[in-house]
């Protein structure tokens, strides 16, 4: 009997240096510069994994967690 090992990621991130890509695949931009759009993902992304990690990594809200931290940060962006 053999047992099978399976790895799930409970929240969708991107690696530290993944290249951000457009629609058609070619890179955002120069490796130094970064749009507010990537600023404004990654802000987001942070404070989504913030409320996964305060949950107690509970899995399968990963999608929640995003759209929290979305309306978050824009209530806050649109206030300033």
């Amino acid at each position: 009997m053999s047992k099978e090992r399976v790895s799930r990621q409970a929240t969708p991130t991107m690696s530290v240096g993944t290249p951000r890509t457009s629609s058609v695949g070619e890179k955002a931009g120069p490796a130094g510069s970064t749009s507010k759009g990537a600023l404004m993902h990654d802000r987001i992304a942070q404070l989504a994994y913030r409320f996964y990690e305060q949950r107690g990594r509970q899995e399968g809200r990963a999608l929640e967690d995003w759209l929290n931290a979305e309306l978050q940060l824009i209530g806050v962006v649109g206030q300033s």
